[in-house]
């Protein structure tokens, strides 16, 4: 009788520490704690300010082969930010769950319908284009004023297709869309919406209005489209949040960087 009650106690007390444990491990505080305003801003800012000189550090290298300067950017993304938000991630998960798995860094992966999606994807494009059009003269003033110091071939503005080959020009729009149309949106959206959100220590529309204005800053290299994607972003990012679904900004964001890249190979197998 002793035996069994000894048992009984062993087993009680082995299913309570598997308990303790599983709400350690899944805590908000250990998985999802939420980071300094500080913190918050240089999770933010510093990977594109990597983007940035690496950017530049591989132009003159595009340069030299006769590519546009679009290529440096394109090429920046396997280069520089996907392994420093990757990198990030990684470290981040095995630090404070003991793996690599990524997922559990990520608290927003409830599931939607499908229509919800398409309704959503709707409203966005109709809402990014009414954005866009308002604001598309107010960004080329800020670009060829504020920013004139950028040069042309860095600010895409004046740039002039007949000087560069056909093939070169197909190989760089291809390489967008691969690298600026999938891999870049996938990325990104892991390290800022999946990881970085979640953890900004504001309220739901607070943290959206702070995730987009901190993400629009973090493209250092056009920040004269500061305002657009601010006004385009706070309401997709609030739905996430909302929602508790990273799938909504991911596929806003796969959509508007494959139209951009298509466009873009669109118009140069357009050329004579």
């Amino acid at each position: 009788m002793h035996c069994i009650f000894h048992t009984q106690i062993c087993a009680d007390a082995q299913i309570c520490g598997a308990l303790a444990a599983w709400r350690f491990i899944m805590h908000e505080d250990f998985v999802i704690q939420k980071h300094s305003a500080l913190r918050t801003i240089l999770m933010h800012l510093i990977p594109g300010l990597i983007n940035l000189i690496i950017m530049l550090l591989i132009l003159p290298i595009i340069q030299y082969f006769g590519l546009i300067s679009l290529t440096a950017g394109f090429l920046m993304v396997p280069i520089a930010m996907v392994p420093v938000q990757f990198g990030i991630l990684l470290y981040t998960a095995k630090k404070t769950t003991g793996t690599y798995k990524i997922g559990k860094l990520i608290p927003y992966q409830k599931k939607a319908k499908i229509m919800e999606y398409l309704l959503f994807i709707v409203i966005i494009i109709v809402w990014a284009m009414l954005v866009g059009r308002i604001l598309e003269p107010l960004e080329n003033c800020v670009r060829d004023g504020l920013f004139s110091f950028v040069p042309d071939h860095i600010a895409l503005r004046n740039i002039d297709l007949t000087l560069f080959s056909k093939d070169s020009l197909v190989f760089t729009a291809i390489l967008g869309i691969l690298a600026n149309g999938i891999i870049a949106p996938v990325t990104e959206e892991l390290y800022f919406r999946g990881f970085l959100l979640p953890r900004i220590n504001l309220s739901p529309i607070g943290a959206a209005v702070a995730n987009a204005s901190l993400f629009s800053l973090y493209h250092f290299f056009s920040p004269w489209y500061f305002f657009s994607r601010l006004l385009t972003m706070v309401p997709i990012y609030y739905w996430v949040i909302k929602r508790q679904n990273i799938r909504f900004s991911l596929t806003a964001h796969i959509i508007a960087n494959l139209y951009t890249a298509v466009g873009i190979l669109a118009a140069v197998l357009a050329l004579e």
